[in-house]
C-alpha cells in the first residue's frame, strides 16, 4: 500500500495536523512568556530596591552643600550668581559634563537647560576642544 491510501490507513492525516499544531502552540507560549518577562524583572527589581534602604541624612548641612532654590530665577544673571558657587568647585577650564555632574549632585533643577542658557548669554565661553571657561 502506497500514497494516499497508506497515509489514511495509518492516521497520517492526524499526525500531519498534530505536529504543526504542537510546534505552533509551543511558539505561542514562548512568545507570551517573552512578552511578559519585563513584569517579572520589575517584581525582582522592586524587591531589590526595598531591601537596600537609602542612607539617612542628618539635619546638619555640611559646608560643601549649597542651598539651591527649587526654581531658578528667570534672570540669567541671577542664575549665573547661583551657578558661580558650582564653578568655584571646578578647575578652569572645565568640561560641561563635570558641571552637569556637580549640578546634579547639588540638586540643581534642570542643569542641562540652565547651562545651555548660560552658554547663550556668554557666561560660559568655549575654550578649546570640549572645554569651557566661566565669564561671570
Amino acid at each position: 500500500m502506497y500514497g494516499l491510501e497508506a497515509i489514511s490507513a495509518y492516521n497520517g492525516w492526524a499526525m500531519a495536523i498534530t505536529g504543526p499544531l504542537i510546534v505552533m502552540s509551543g511558539l505561542i507560549i514562548l512568545s507570551i512568556i517573552i512578552s511578559q518577562l519585563h513584569k517579572l524583572v520589575a517584581i525582582f527589581d522592586k524587591k531589590a530596591k526595598q531591601t537596600t534602604e537609602p542612607p539617612v541624612k542628618s539635619g546638619v548641612k555640611s559646608k560643601d552643600e549649597i542651598s539651591v532654590p527649587k526654581i531658578l530665577p528667570n534672570d540669567i544673571l541671577e542664575t549665573a550668581k547661583i551657578y558661580q558657587m558650582l564653578i568655584d568647585k571646578l578647575e578652569q577650564p572645565f568640561e560641561l559634563s563635570d558641571l552637569y555632574q556637580v549640578a546634579e549632585q547639588n540638586n540643581f533643577p534642570h542643569p542641562i537647560l540652565t547651562v545651555s542658557r548660560l552658554r547663550d548669554a556668554g557666561t560660559l565661553i568655549r575654550e578649546g576642544e570640549g572645554l569651557f571657561i566661566w565669564n561671570g
